[in-house]
């Protein structure tokens, strides 16, 4: 799977002064292969490969953080920026209710959401539109938007409801999986049904809301009357939504992402920079609490490796101390 990064987006997580083309050497000889670089709107354009086995590295902070460790083993002064997340921790305005939410464990390890009041539809800004094409997504409007930035720049999807609609619709969320010929209408206007075997999003009276991971449905989508939106995350059955993706012939970033089990971790940073750029961008505020339901959270794998395993695999012998100093950059 390749990935489209801009320079200049590149550099708002690594801190550098490498130029393009030494990016592109040393990142192609150690890592992610940087296959081209194209001059865009007066930035450099790095096309780049990600083996399917390195989803951490499908994102602008993912090409990043592996930058930040190559660039220094070929003496290029480079760190990772961190991240600056600062939210409010409360709602800022009238609190506004979250849907009931329940959950399918066996379908869904994560679910994270956010009500943001008083949105403005604005059109997206030109440094943020500009970016997003230059990464090869179409633009639409600030709402949707925004949902690609923080996919594209943290790794993690998210989504943007319509919150209004979903209160009218009964203010039920039911993460299920779906039995064949259930109709449905998707953001596009086009009528389809299930497969069968899909996750979807239903309201309480089984309505579908939403094929997450795949495509919005026309019941729930924000539009240009949208005044309030749920900010949504989630983490599915990566089984089920390549299922889905392949059944209905809709291949998203969101489904590649999902397919290759994301870091469930990823979303909080996720969720954090979607409120910042809602607010910074749309003028909206935090209406909720966030809702955060994480089943049997995974605790960190611990892998052990005999350095003569290193050695065999590289050629090469490395002295102790540069190999906890390159795995802890």
């Amino acid at each position: 799977m390749n990935i489209l990064i801009p320079h200049k987006w590149l550099l708002e997580h690594l801190k550098t002064k490498a130029k393009p083309s030494q990016i592109q050497e040393y990142l192609s000889l150690s890592g992610p292969s940087v296959e081209t670089i194209s001059e865009q709107d007066g930035d450099s354009v790095y096309d780049i490969e990600i083996t399917t086995n390195r989803p951490d590295s499908l994102s602008v902070r993912g090409v990043a953080r592996e930058a930040a460790v190559i660039l220094e083993r070929y003496e290029i002064s480079s760190r990772l920026k961190p991240l600056e997340l600062k939210i409010p921790d409360k709602p800022e305005v009238e609190e506004l209710p979250l849907p009931q939410i329940n959950n399918d464990p066996s379908l869904c390890q994560r679910i994270m959401c956010v009500v943001m009041s008083g949105v403005q539809s604005k059109p997206t800004p030109k440094w943020m539109a500009q970016r997003l094409e230059q990464a090869g997504f179409q633009t639409h409007n600030s709402m949707i938007d925004i949902t690609n930035y923080v996919t594209h720049e943290i790794g993690h999807p998210c989504h943007a409801f319509d919150y209004d609609k979903i209160m009218e619709l009964g203010g039920v969320i039911n993460v299920e999986e779906a039995k064949a010929g259930k109709p449905f209408t998707t953001l596009d206007g086009e009528e389809r049904e299930t497969v069968g075997g899909e996750i979807v999003f239903t309201n309480e009276i089984g309505t579908i809301i939403d094929l997450p991971a795949i495509i919005g449905t026309a019941n729930s989508s924000v539009d240009e009357n949208t005044k309030n939106v749920l900010f949504w995350l989630e983490d599915l059955d990566k089984k089920k939504v390549r299922q889905a993706s392949m059944a209905h012939a809709i291949r998203t970033v969101a489904a590649q992402l999902n397919e290759k089990e994301l870091d469930s971790y990823l979303g909080e940073d996720a969720l954090k920079r979607g409120i910042q750029l809602y607010r910074d961008v749309t003028g909206a505020k935090v209406a909720s609490e966030i809702f955060d339901e994480f089943i049997e959270p995974p605790a960190p794998a611990e892998i052990k490796i005999e350095n003569a395993q290193i050695s065999r695999y590289l050629g090469l012998d490395l002295e102790l101390d540069l190999i906890e100093q390159i795995m802890t950059s």
